[in-house]
Order: C-alpha cells, then sequence, then structure tokens
C-alpha cells in the first residue's frame, strides 16, 4: 500500500512538471531546462538558502523567481549565471531597485535584482548615462556587443535597493518569449530542501444562490489537522450541496531558511477523480496582475492572507491550470457523502495530502420559525450607519446576500425595485434569528431591496462587462473602463457622500487595468484646486491618485475601487541635510502627505545625482568621478516636490575639513 501511495505522489508531481504545457503553445519549454546550465549566483559551491520561491503570493503579483539570502548582509558578489552579454540596465525607486537583465544564448535571460552597486565598468556605464539624463531612475537597453560576460563574472554586489524588504539577491530566469521559468528546474546544487509543504487552513464557499455549506450561504475556513504519519484531515463535519469552490491557505518549507514560500504545484481529487491542477513552474510575465483573480482578493484586502483558489474563477485567463468540465469547482447535487483529496507539492516532489469528506447537506432551506416580533420592529437600515444594523448586504461575486434580523416569525418576500419595475424574491432559509434572502445578479440588477417598511439601496448602476471599451453616466461620476479594466463582470455600484467624498463599489473588487473616472463634487465651492487631489481611502490608508481640474470637476485615474476623498496638501516636503562635506553630500527627505514626487541637487550650480533608498528616506550624492571631492564653501541646493506640487529647497554649503589635531611629542620629562 505504501508503494502504491508513492508511487502515486510521483506520478501526481511528474504531472506538475508537465503543466505548464497543457493548454500553453506560446512557449519551448522543456528545450530550454538543461539542469546544470546556469551557475548560483551567490556564493557558488557553498550550501545557500532562500527566502522567497517561484510564485509565491505577493501584492498585485506572483513572485518571479527566487530569494536567495545573503546572510543578512549587503556587498555580496552577485556571478553571472551564464555566458551571454549585459541587455539591460535599469534603476526604479521601488520593484527591482538596481537590476541587470543578461541574454544568453540558449535564448534564456536572466535577472539579478536589489543589487547594491554594479561592477566598475558597467557602474561608470550607468552613472555616465544618469548624468547624461539628468536622473536617478533610468532604463537602458543594451546591444550584444557592448558588455558582454562569461559564466561566473562578477557583475555587481548585492543590496536592498528598491522594494526589498532586507538584503537579499532576487534571480529570475525568462525564456525567450518573457515567460518566467522555475530557476529551480535547474538543479543548484547549493539548495537542498527535505521538507513537505503544509497546510494551514482551507476555506469553502458556496458559489451559487441553491448551494450550502453547514446549511448556509457562506464561506467557511477550517483548520486542518495534522495526523502522526504526516496527513492532514479535518476533523469537525462539514456538509455541503451545490456548486462549491475551495480554497487553501498552505505554504512550503526549505533548508536553513525560516520563511514561508508559495506552493509549486497543487492537485484536488473529488472521489478520486482529478477536479483541479495547477503548476508555478512557468507562466507569462504580463499575466503576473491575474494573480488576484488566481487568490481569494477580498480575503487579502479584509484579513492580509492570500488563499490560492482551488478552481478556476470567472476572468482568470491564466495558463496554469488543468481542471474538470466546471472548472475545478466541486458540484455536488447527489445527496452522497463525498471525499477529497489535496495534494501539495513542492519544487523537490515532497508532498502533503489533506483528506476530508463532504457530508450531504440535510438543513432544510425553506423558512422556519423565528422569534416573533412586532411588525414596526422590521427596519432595515444600510450596513454603513453606525449602531448595529438590522440587515446587512453582503456582494458575494454573482450572489448578493442581505441577511436580516428582527422579521415576524413567517418571513415576508423582499420586493426587489428596478427602475419601475418590482419583483418578487421569496426568503431563501432562516438560521440563527436572520432571514436569508439571495439575489442573483446574473439576473436582476435592482435599485433597492424592501423588505416590510424598511427599504436598502443598493446604488446599482449597470453590469459592466470585460474586453470592451464603455463609459457610465451615473450623475456627479462618469466612468471610462478600457477592454482590459476589468478581470470579470462588474455590477457597478457607486454613491456620493455628502462630504465631497465617492465610492466605487468595495476595494474588495480587484481591478487589472485602470478606470478613468470624472467626479463632480456636491460642493466644489473654495475647493484649491491647485492642491487638492483624489485619494483612495482603503483600509485606513490615503493613496495618492492625483487627478486634473477642469472647472467644478476632477478627472482622475484609478486601479482600486473602494472609497475616495478628496484632500489637500499645502505642505512642502521636509529635507534635513545630514552632511555636506567634500566628500558627498546626504539628507532626509519625507513628504506626509502626497509623497514625493521629485528630488534633485546642484553643486554651484551643476546637477548631482543623488542616490535614493525611499525606505530609509535618504538620499545621498553619487558623483560623475567617485575620486572627485567638492571644495569647501561650494554652495549645495537640493529641492524637492511632493506629488500635489509643493516644493521645498535647502541651500547649504560645502563644509571645510576639520583641521588636522596637532600631534602629540613622544618625549617624556625628565626628572
Amino acid at each position: 500500500m505504501i508503494k502504491v501511495i508513492r508511487f502515486l505522489v510521483f506520478v501526481s508531481s511528474f504531472l506538475c512538471l508537465l503543466l505548464p504545457s497543457w493548454g500553453q503553445t506560446r512557449r519551448p519549454f522543456s528545450s530550454v531546462i538543461q539542469p546544470g546550465y546556469l551557475l548560483f549566483p551567490i556564493n557558488p559551491g557553498q550550501a545557500g538558502s532562500l527566502s522567497g520561491g517561484m510564485g509565491d503570493l505577493r501584492g498585485n503579483h506572483f513572485h518571479a523567481g527566487l530569494d536567495i539570502r545573503t546572510g543578512g548582509v549587503e556587498g555580496l558578489p552577485v556571478h553571472a549565471a551564464a555566458d551571454g552579454y549585459v541587455s539591460r540596465i535599469a534603476v526604479f525607486t521601488g520593484g527591482y531597485g538596481n537590476v541587470l537583465f543578461l541574454k544568453h544564448p540558449n535564448g534564456l535571460t536572466t535577472v539579478y535584482g536589489h543589487l547594491k552597486v554594479l561592477n566598475d565598468t558597467l557602474g561608470r556605464y550607468l552613472r555616465k548615462a544618469q548624468y547624461a539624463k539628468q536622473t536617478f531612475e533610468i532604463d537602458l537597453p543594451l546591444t550584444p556587443n557592448q558588455f558582454p560576460v562569461a559564466k561566473g563574472d562578477i557583475i555587481a554586489l548585492s543590496g536592498n535597493t528598491g522594494g526589498s524588504g532586507g538584503p537579499h539577491l532576487h534571480f529570475e530566469v525568462r525564456d525567450s518569449q518573457d515567460n518566467l521559468l522555475n530557476p529551480l528546474l535547474y538543479a543548484f546544487p547549493e539548495l537542498s530542501d527535505d521538507v513537505p509543504p503544509y497546510f494551514e487552513r482551507i476555506a469553502i464557499r458556496t458559489l451559487s444562490p441553491t448551494s450550502r455549506l453547514n446549511g448556509e450561504f457562506q464561506r467557511q475556513t477550517f483548520a486542518p489537522t495534522r495526523r502522526p504519519d504526516g496527513s492532514y484531515t479535518i476533523s469537525q463535519p462539514i456538509s455541503a450541496s451545490g456548486l462549491l469552490g475551495l480554497e487553501l491557505l498552505a505554504y512550503d518549507k526549505a533548508n536553513g531558511s525560516p520563511y514561508r514560500n508559495g506552493l509549486n504545484c497543487v492537485e484536488i481529487r473529488l472521489d478520486g477523480a482529478e477536479v483541479f491542477a495547477y503548476s508555478m513552474n512557468s507562466f507569462p510575465h504580463e499575466q503576473t496582475r491575474f494573480i488576484n483573480v488566481h487568490m481569494n482578493y477580498e480575503a487579502e484586502q479584509l484579513s492580509g492572507q492570500r488563499y490560492h483558489r482551488g478552481y478556476v474563477a470567472d476572468g482568470n485567463l491564466l495558463t496554469l491550470y488543468h481542471t474538470n468540465a466546471y472548472r475545478g469547482k466541486l458540484l455536488l447535487t447527489d445527496g452522497k457523502p463525498h471525499e477529497v483529496t489535496i495534494t501539495l507539492f513542492d519544487s523537490y516532489e515532497h508532498a502533503a495530502v489533506l483528506r476530508f469528506t463532504l457530508l450531504p447537506e440535510t438543513t432544510p432551506t425553506v423558512p422556519t420559525a423565528v422569534p416573533t416580533e412586532p411588525d414596526n420592529a422590521a427596519t432595515i437600515t444600510a450596513p454603513d450607519v453606525a449602531g448595529v444594523p438590522s440587515a446587512t448586504v453582503t456582494p458575494d461575486d454573482n450572489v448578493l446576500k442581505l441577511a436580516i434580523r428582527g422579521l415576524p416569525s413567517t418571513p415576508p418576500n423582499a420586493i426587489l425595485f428596478t427602475g419601475k419595475k418590482t419583483t418578487e424574491l421569496p426568503v431563501a432559509y432562516v438560521r440563527g434569528g436572520r432571514a436569508v434572502y439571495l439575489l442573483d445578479l446574473n439576473k436582476t440588477l435592482p435599485d433597492s431591496v424592501q423588505v416590510g417598511r424598511g427599504r436598502v439601496p443598493l446604488n446599482f448602476r449597470q453590469r459592466v462587462l470585460p474586453g470592451r471599451t464603455e463609459t457610465v453616466d451615473a450623475g456627479a461620476v462618469s466612468l471610462r473602463f478600457n477592454p482590459a479594466s476589468l478581470f470579470d463582470t462588474l455590477y457597478l455600484a457607486t454613491r456620493v457622500s455628502p462630504t465631497n467624498g465617492l465610492e466605487i463599489n468595495q476595494n474588495t473588487i480587484p481591478l487589472n487595468d485602470y478606470v478613468d473616472v470624472r467626479f463632480t463634487p456636491p460642493y466644489p465651492a473654495g475647493i484649491d484646486t491647485m492642491r487638492t487631489k483624489m485619494y483612495a481611502l482603503n483600509n485606513g490608508r490615503e493613496t495618492f491618485l492625483g487627478g486634473r481640474w477642469t472647472k467644478n470637476r476632477i478627472e482622475f485615474r484609478t486601479r482600486v475601487l473602494g472609497k475616495f476623498g478628496l484632500l489637500t496638501d499645502v505642505t512642502p516636503p521636509a529635507i534635513r541635510v545630514l552632511s555636506a562635506t567634500p566628500n558627498g553630500i546626504s539628507a532626509r527627505i519625507s513628504d506626509e502627505r502626497s509623497g514625493i514626487d521629485k528630488f534633485r541637487a546642484f553643486v554651484n550650480g551643476e546637477w548631482v545625482l543623488m542616490q535614493y533608498d525611499y525606505k530609509r528616506a535618504l538620499i545621498w550624492s553619487d558623483k560623475l568621478d567617485p575620486t572627485a571631492l567638492f571644495e569647501p564653501g561650494q554652495e549645495v541646493k537640493i529641492q524637492v516636490r511632493d506629488q500635489a506640487g509643493n516644493v521645498a529647497e535647502v541651500i547649504t554649503t560645502i563644509a571645510a575639513p576639520p583641521a588636522p589635531r596637532p600631534a602629540r611629542s613622544s618625549a617624556r620629562k625628565r626628572r
């Protein structure tokens, strides 16, 4: 029996290696996987470890390669992984920071990010280009003969630049069509891993108005229990029926590292038959934002937890999956128990297996008695009204869930208002003193809903479909969607607040690309349009979006939904000079609201390159000739502009070097 299980695990992990070719015709996957072709770029030949793996779930993107640990320090030599040439040099404030791209003869490109400095040859070329363009951020494409490299050459020193959370080297492998490949497929002997993945939680969610999970239309999470043999189970009973989706909060571990990494491969079986599988051995770089429909974006926004979906959500165009006819969703309609098996794999074919049973749903979904209360107690308030609401309205993909307390023993039908048209919706079920109504938004999109004497405005405007350009005018707000704006159908809802605020659906709905918005605030008088711009106001944060005013209307772009507000920033950035000596200049720069837009420095009127680490709010000079000294008394001018247009300027002078201390006499006093 043990041999059979091992064989099944081997077959499944082998299929995970094949997954990138399923349904994908654009990538020459197997032809470029040559174990041993690439040199490990940090301390080659010595044991190494990782803090991040291919496909880790990150904010708005899949992690595109390996994060190689550098012992918490900067300055380790970074080696070229193979023969080739430097095809691109770039400097970004965030993201990759200082980054090199190397092109190799077999069509591969390797990428080295968060670098501290480049080697002398590349560093001089980069610095000259930055001075020529008078810019810190730069992106330089190069020709094949400019900077050839040999396998093992030191091309840079490791660092912590850009969006790095600590010193490490970010290392990627891409094929000739810019598809990302898992670097671990190249079998680096410096890395070892005998630790299997593990389950932290799973979630099960209902996906249609007739679906039920433990008697309700809901999403519920469960904590798997690890058995002595290493397998997992769920100890509590679960009943389910209808169309369901599984979600996984699970991770991988590796030797010598405390970090949690992403999953390389997942397989889900229902009663022994595979219904869903995916592999992160390769994916197109341009599709990385589709992570927001691969994972449960709502859960990430509300809790910070990133659950993999065990099914292909509507609007997910990633070609990573192999699924059943229901795209990985579980359809349970026969009233029988069903066994679910979920297997996680890492890149070294270690597996973790979770098995549990879904029992048939027996909870009645017809109305049942609730505590009788007077009819005049049935008041419905919108969820954002202060106090404990008697009604909650919850959009859940294509279903609107309305849960109401305090209704009479036989709950009345809900009345849906769509323009001048009214329709009735019967109660779906009653649980825990709440009458629940489930509305299929694919069939109707009401303006408001009434139960008893209470009425809730829903603010729906219309359905907006992905893949096309569409403009929606909704009174004070107009929205223009381009063909790539949406992942899936958006049931557009807008609301204008009396304090010049705006709501567009919820921030739990992801956007793929930008939406252009025109907004006329209800009280435009007295607005300082030079310094008042639009901000996204989600999760307690102010995110600058900007905008351009035309009379009393502001036009802006957003890649998030949710709450927006007009905020005024009249405070210039802060500049604190730390040093201005012949050896160099450094300063702290910060801005309390809109954020830093640009900065520059001059010495005696000549532009000087300033390096920038936004994590430390620090800028420092990088001379065109590193051996040259500034002269004492030269004027130093530092200017910083924020995104609202406020400008700060500090003028100082290069200080004279300290006078040398007089030498002490070594002669001793004679007695």
